[in-house]
C-alpha cells in the first residue's frame, strides 16, 4: 500500500475505478432505453444498484482523505 500523508492512496484508485465502473454500468442501463429514456422498473432498480455502488465507492474515498 502505498501511503501519502497518512492517506492509503491504492485504496483510494481502487475505490475511484469502482466508481467509474458503476457509472459506466449506468451508462448501459440509460443507452439501452434510447430514443425514449423511460425506464422500466427492472431498469430503475438496476440504477438505484448502481448508484449505491457509486456512493459506497465515494465514501471510502473520503473515509481514506480524512
Amino acid at each position: 500500500m502505498v501511503m501519502s500523508g497518512g492517506i492509503m492512496v491504492e485504496k483510494i484508485v481502487e475505490e475511484t475505478f469502482e466508481a467509474l465502473f458503476a457509472l459506466e454500468d449506468l451508462r448501459e442501463v440509460l443507452r439501452k432505453t434510447t430514443p425514449f429514456h423511460n425506464l422500466t422498473e427492472e431498469q430503475k432498480e438496476e440504477v438505484k444498484v448502481v448508484l449505491n455502488r457509486v456512493r459506497k465507492a465515494l465514501d471510502e474515498i473520503e473515509e481514506e482523505i480524512k
